[in-house]
């Protein structure tokens, strides 16, 4: 029998999901209060579909419009973690996040409550300035996308910004 049906506890993840958008040779960033820049993206709400999260995400975070082209990552962070926020003395659970690449759409970048600063730069760029280490590794992997999926499944260490990887495909 499978330990979560022996313990009545339901396995559960967040479901999150983030995009590279493309403009001409540009892409979107924007600069999260407390990470730093980051492609734009966030959690997937209840009764909506993953790229209507995602294409409403961006807007929010960016007032950019976009249609996503491709899956282009899974990376499944195995790790509770502490909530901030409206989340503040609870346990987050573990998140899937889905990474995709985005066409530009329209809409005048601006920044919003979850975003200081929202800009349109050139790859090499957005490389020198997102350095969280889960953002840091989604956009390398997003820039080199070759039509395969990237798959990492991973414990990452808020507090000591440590990865323990453990599957990679």
């Amino acid at each position: 029998m499978d330990h979560w049906l022996e313990n009545k506890q339901l396995p559960y993840h967040l479901v999150s999901a983030c995009g590279l958008v493309r403009k001409d040779d540009l892409v979107l960033v924007i600069r999260n209060p407390k990470r730093g820049w980051e492609l734009p993206g966030g959690t997937v709400e209840q009764g909506e579909t993953i790229t209507e999260a995602l294409k409403r995400e961006i807007l929010e975070e960016s007032g950019i419009l976009c249609e996503p082209e491709h899956l282009a990552g899974v990376y499944q962070n195995l790790v509770l973690k502490d909530g901030y926020g409206p989340l503040e003395g609870m346990k987050v659970p573990p998140i899937i996040n889905l990474a995709f690449i985005c066409r530009y759409q329209g809409g005048e970048a601006a920044v919003s409550d979850e975003s200081l600063d929202v800009r349109w730069v050139t790859p090499e760029e957005a490389v020198r300035m997102v350095t969280h280490p889960l953002y840091e590794k989604r956009l390398a992997d997003l820039l080199k996308f070759d039509g395969t999926v990237v798959f990492s499944s991973y414990e990452y260490d808020n507090k000591t910004a440590m990865f323990k990887t453990m599957e990679r495909l």
